[in-house]
């Protein structure tokens, strides 16, 4: 048991590394991800806590919560990629029509 919880402590730290600084983040951002890695470091060490707070909640199992909330996670992480997605795909529309029209302006 104690080598699978190093090798989750070791993958979550690296994801969490790589993570934080690759990306310009926001300070709420930065603040939900510590947040989140400190409740999933604490889950995996101590995974009694996590089926004491799923049955507070009315689940079964702490691993049920846990996918449950990574789900829903999930979920928001792909709607905000998409809204992102098509935001940049609007803009760069614009810049490309901008752009052949003045390249149209020049060559007459």
């Amino acid at each position: 048991m104690i080598i699978i919880k190093i090798f989750l402590l070791l993958i979550l730290t690296l994801g969490f590394l790589i993570f934080s600084f690759s990306l310009k983040l926001k300070n709420f951002q930065i603040l939900g991800v510590i947040f989140g890695y400190i409740i999933l470091f604490f889950f995996i060490l101590n995974p009694q806590y996590s089926d004491k707070v799923a049955n507070y909640f009315g689940i079964g199992l702490g691993v049920n919560l846990i996918i449950y909330i990574s789900l829903a996670v999930l979920s928001l992480i792909n709607i905000i990629l998409f809204v992102d997605t098509k935001t940049n795909k609007d803009a760069i529309t614009k810049i490309t029509r901008k752009m052949g029209l003045d390249n149209a302006k020049r060559c007459e």
